[in-house]
């Protein structure tokens, strides 16, 4: 039984590896990672693993967000940090479009020893 969370929300099984369930008890309800995992009886680690894996949380590290936003949307490094649930800068994003293999290395951003 959760307090917070009302059973008919929850899913059935394993709730903490459902996206719409996470985004609604995250941004929705405005619960964290921790009152989430209390109220589903897991630990906060398995929340945020997966709330991260699924772009709920730090979106900036979900490839395939990142993909959607910057090759089909065409949006630009700027315009994704500015969106609302990224909270970081463009200089992360286009760190992780270079990881992702989006862009080439960029080396206007990084540790100053890399820099030529």
């Amino acid at each position: 039984m959760t307090f917070r969370l009302p059973e008919e929300r929850v899913p059935e099984t394993k709730p903490w590896r459902d996206r719409e369930f996470l985004r609604w008890a995250y941004y929705e309800r405005g619960l964290s990672s921790r009152t989430i995992a209390y109220e589903l009886g897991v630990s906060k680690s398995r929340v945020t693993v997966h709330a991260e894996r699924l772009g709920i949380l730090r979106p900036w590290r979900h490839e395939d967000t990142l993909r959607r936003l910057y090759v089909e949307e065409g949006l630009s490094a700027d315009e994704i940090a500015a969106r609302d649930g990224f909270d970081c800068s463009p200089t992360t994003i286009r760190k992780y479009l270079t990881r992702y293999g989006m862009i080439e290395e960029d080396v206007g951003y990084g540790r100053l020893d890399r820099i030529g």
